[in-house]
């Protein structure tokens, strides 16, 4: 028997195609065809159709399952965006730096077998927070040159075998104090003075007994008791020195402006430069002495003189040869001098009064003797 479709007689052809056994046109034709072509070519896949799972992605790393306890992956490959942890169970040293690790997975925690890790040189923003919840037999951890902004209070809580910590090159801005265990020999933290001033008191110890340093951008190694008292505390008294600086100049400029207003009001009152409108034209200095309490003191005990001054505009108008009154005294007075002196009892104070024009008002009154 031939196969149930050819070429030449498409499925689900038409009534009268050719039949293998029938006669042309008859009726149960297409009925036949349906049964005999594979339901695969007649049915579309349905967009429910299930998919097929998508892979897990692969880990960052292959590590069989008889490893070695020392295992040594440095530099193994450019990147892992999460670290499966449970990879490493068995393992007494593991060094995992220079891979470019940017995080481990959350469920990672460090076996109580494991005594050496380095993770330094990745990418870690953060580490979980159980990570070394049981880590009682960690002897060496280095995390430096990663991007660990913070670590929690009670991060080594657990670590009690802790003997040498590397956070270098981390812009973390403090060590938390659980790193402090008892066995812990070196310590390496970043040269800024926030970082160092955190790890000072726990670090106050002999050199014998703790080694506490910091590392610059350099790689230079300093004590960080020596930093601290030739970077940062020079620079806090300093900043110190400046600031007690600026309050001594603000205080003196402040008392030098109230002496200043002091002695301005005090000659203010001793002489008042006023104008006389009267006199306004071309002027002379006026000097006149009152004793009656109105040159601004209420009995008068205010001094016997107040200069009024009318500046100089009718120089050029004066009378050749002729002198002021308050300069009569001098060889420059005419022969001729109409004007008049007249005394007046005005008390036992004397009123001088200079006008401006000549033998117009110029009076000297003088007090009778």
């Amino acid at each position: 028997m031939g196969p149930a479709c050819s070429s030449s007689v498409p499925c689900g052809g038409a009534a009268g195609a050719q039949v293998p056994g029938g006669a042309m046109g008859h009726p149960m034709a297409p009925f036949v065809l349906l049964l005999l072509c594979p339901t695969s070519a007649l049915s579309p896949v349905s967009p429910l159709s299930p998919v097929s799972p998508t892979p897990p992605a692969a880990p960052c790393f292959t590590v069989p399952p008889d490893a070695p306890l020392e295992l040594n992956l440095t530099q193994t490959i450019p990147h892992c965006a999460e670290l499966d942890w449970g990879h490493f169970q068995r393992q007494r040293r593991l060094w995992l730096n220079r891979n470019g690790i940017e995080a481990l997975s959350p469920s990672a925690r460090v076996q109580p077998g494991l005594e050496e890790l380095d993770l330094s040189h990745n990418a870690l923003r953060e580490l979980p927070a159980p990570f070394l919840s049981g880590a009682r037999g960690l002897r060496k951890l280095l995390l430096r040159h990663n991007r660990l902004r913070d670590l929690p209070d009670g991060f080594f809580a657990n670590s009690t075998a802790l003997e040498s910590l590397w956070l270098d090159g981390n812009p973390l801005p403090a060590v938390p104090r659980s790193a402090f265990q008892p066995r812990l020999r070196f310590l390496a933290v970043p040269c800024r003075c926030d970082v160092v001033r955190s790890v000072l008191d726990p670090c106050a110890c002999s050199p014998a007994a703790c080694r506490c340093h910091c590392l610059d951008p350099q790689r230079r190694s300093f004590n960080v008791t020596h930093f601290h008292g030739s970077q940062c505390r020079g620079r806090a008294a300093l900043a110190a020195g400046g600031a007690a600086a600026a309050a001594l100049v603000a205080l003196a400029l402040a008392v030098a402006a109230v002496v200043w207003h002091r002695r301005r009001a005090a000659a203010a009152g001793v002489g008042r430069a006023k104008r006389d409108p009267a006199a306004a034209a071309p002027g002379q200095p006026r000097y006149v002495s009152r004793a009656d309490g109105t040159d601004g003191s209420a009995d008068g005990s205010a001094p016997d003189y107040e200069n009024v001054f009318v500046s100089p505009r009718g120089a050029a108008a004066t009378a050749p040869g002729w002198a002021p009154g308050w300069q009569r005294h001098s060889l420059q007075v005419p022969v001729g001098d109409e004007c008049s002196l007249r005394s007046e009892d005005v008390g036992d104070q004397p009123i001088y009064a200079n006008t401006q024009s000549l033998c117009q008002d110029s009076i000297y009154i003088t007090p009778d003797q």
